[in-house]
């Protein structure tokens, strides 16, 4: 069903296993950035002088918490990385590797940057409220 197309270092390779290749340095590259970003609003909180956490329980336990949440949400990203190969069997593009790298870029970027949409978050907050935002 899928035909084999050169890759970029002159093998066959067919659709899935092309973006199957990937799909580890995409997960890295998400992890990290939701980490970096995590790591980013709180040093964040506490540079404007507003700790988010009142004790270290508390910071552990809100870190796990988040943590885990952010496995779910990169369980879900991977279920939309499967648009890349599905939309590609569906088109048929006349010149798969340029598709492929393109499709592939644009939702590496979109993946990796949608974390950080939270320290942008946390940063107007702080701003807009005098590091006040987040008294509770």
């Amino acid at each position: 069903m899928n035909a084999a197309v050169q890759d970029g270092n002159g093998g066959a390779t067919d659709t899935w296993s092309w973006w199957q290749s990937r799909r580890l340095g995409y997960n890295l590259a998400m992890a990290a950035a939701g980490a970096t970003s995590y790591g980013l609003a709180v040093a964040l909180n506490y540079a404007f002088g507003n700790p988010p956490f009142a004790s270290v329980s508390e910071a552990l336990g809100q870190t796990i918490f988040l943590g885990t949440m952010y496995l779910v949400v990169m369980g879900i990203a991977n279920l939309c990385y499967l648009l890349g190969p599905f939309a590609e069997t569906l088109l048929k593009p006349a010149d798969p590797e340029r598709y492929r790298r393109a499709a592939y870029a644009m939702g590496f970027w979109l993946s990796v940057g949608a974390p950080f949409l939270f320290t942008l978050l946390t940063i107007g907050f702080l701003i807009g409220d005098n590091g006040r935002a987040f008294d509770f």
